[in-house]
């Protein structure tokens, strides 16, 4: 295995800028055959022309989500890597034929910062303060000290470990919630799903960090939103499905939601008519709050650590369980 790998690990990137990866890759496997490709019948070429052993896919706006499938299902390939953490878009594959990696972790400690600065400003009252700066009126507004008040993390993986110290740090109590209640070093209390009913009515801040499934899917719905301590913040860093628009918008309108920080969404872009653009007490960022300058090199670098694997025949760095 390790001889064959070695003669020929064709290597197709599948995304709008394939070029900007090519051209890193390139400098570190300058004799490895490689391409890249975005649109669907440029990808159907490439994958016929070089009959790939390892695609490294990219999920981007332009990128059609069929270019990613193709690739994923083409009988070459033995090997998937996703830059980036969801793998959902390709679900169900071979497992028997093929095996998925994925780059979580790789920008944990960004997107980290960009929650915890969204708890720094919700808290502070800058999005009040920006009001009034555009209105010119000068009028102070007291805030509540974050030490001690509580963060409930819903999902206690690479990026909410991070969201936890960082909020440790701030001198907040720290809840996390995920599969297992196996402890953390950043948390202060760890449940299982089966207690959201009860965290989520405890805290001040509810940071959301969970893939989007079957089981995620709205899990943040009307009962739990209205379960939620009135007055909190909801921050969602993680997948717009998660989380039942309709019954959020409701619980910001009318006050029982203190305010929210959303950087996904059930559709994106986020419509133009859609009411949370213009309530006062939500902040948005359009998907990118783990878009540091340097997110396209990590990723080429942690796919290119992992390929130098591959070749050995060595274990991978952060595969993901077989598809469903």
């Amino acid at each position: 295995m390790t001889t064959d790998r070695a003669k020929h690990p064709g290597i197709l990137i599948v995304t709008d800028e394939g070029a900007v990866y090519e051209e890193r890759l390139r400098r570190r496997f300058p004799d490895r055959p490689m391409a890249s490709a975005n649109g669907v019948d440029d990808v159907r070429a490439a994958l016929e022309a070089l009959r790939p052993e390892v695609v490294f896919s990219i999920k981007q706006p332009a990128t059609p989500l069929e270019s990613h499938r193709l690739a994923i299902g083409f009988p070459s390939v033995r090997w998937f890597h996703v830059g980036g953490s969801g793998y959902e878009h390709v679900m169900p594959w071979d497992d028997a034929r093929i095996t998925v990696s994925n780059s979580a972790g790789v920008l944990a400690r960004y997107l980290a910062e960009t929650v915890t600065a969204a708890i720094l400003l919700l808290n502070g009252n800058f999005p009040r303060y920006l009001r009034q700066q555009a209105a010119r009126l000068w009028q102070p507004q007291a805030f509540r000290p974050l030490a001690g008040q509580s963060l409930l993390v819903v999902g206690v993986g690479h990026i909410g470990g991070h969201v936890a110290a960082n909020a440790r740090a701030l001198g907040m109590r720290v809840v996390g919630v995920r599969r297992t209640a196996e402890p953390h070093p950043s948390v202060d209390e760890l449940v299982t799903i089966a207690e959201l009913p009860r965290v989520l009515r405890e805290a001040d801040f509810v940071s959301l960090h969970l893939r989007l499934t079957e089981e995620t899917h709205h899990l943040i719905n009307r009962a739990a939103i209205a379960a939620m301590k009135p007055g909190a913040y909801l921050i969602n860093t993680a997948r717009g499905g998660v989380v039942e628009e309709a019954a959020l918008i409701e619980a910001l309108r009318d006050g029982r939601l203190a305010g929210a920080y959303l950087d996904v969404f059930e559709t994106e872009p986020l419509p133009t008519d859609s009411p949370l653009w213009s309530l006062p007490n939500v902040v948005i960022t359009p998907h990118a709050a783990d878009t540091v300058t340097t997110w396209q090199a990590l990723f080429a670098d942690f796919f290119a650590d992992n390929l130098e694997r591959w070749i050995a025949g060595q274990p991978l760095q952060n595969l993901v369980r077989p598809s469903p």
